[in-house]
């Protein structure tokens, strides 16, 4: 409904546990015409236990592959604090 009056930024994380939702909501407006693919903008979010640098690259793979995405467009530290 949000990609269908206008809205064309997600903020989404993997802390919300909806990814593969979005991704997919996103997807088939895309595949329905209703917006392209280069319209969206898509912000993720680092969760606190990956904030160790070894941690990030798997991470993000997790998102995409949730996702289905191949990119996002931005990804950002969800809080400033690493958690175990």
């Amino acid at each position: 409904v949000a990609i269908e009056v206008g809205y064309r930024h997600v903020d989404g994380a993997y802390f919300y546990e909806n990814e593969e939702e979005v991704g997919r909501a996103i997807r088939e407006k895309i595949a329905d015409g209703m917006v392209k693919s280069e319209e969206m903008f898509y912000t993720g979010k680092l969760w606190s236990t990956f904030n160790a640098p070894e941690m990030i690259p798997s991470a993000l793979e997790k998102s995409l592959k949730s996702l289905q995405f191949d990119y996002i467009d931005l990804c950002i530290i969800h809080t400033p604090l690493p958690l175990k």
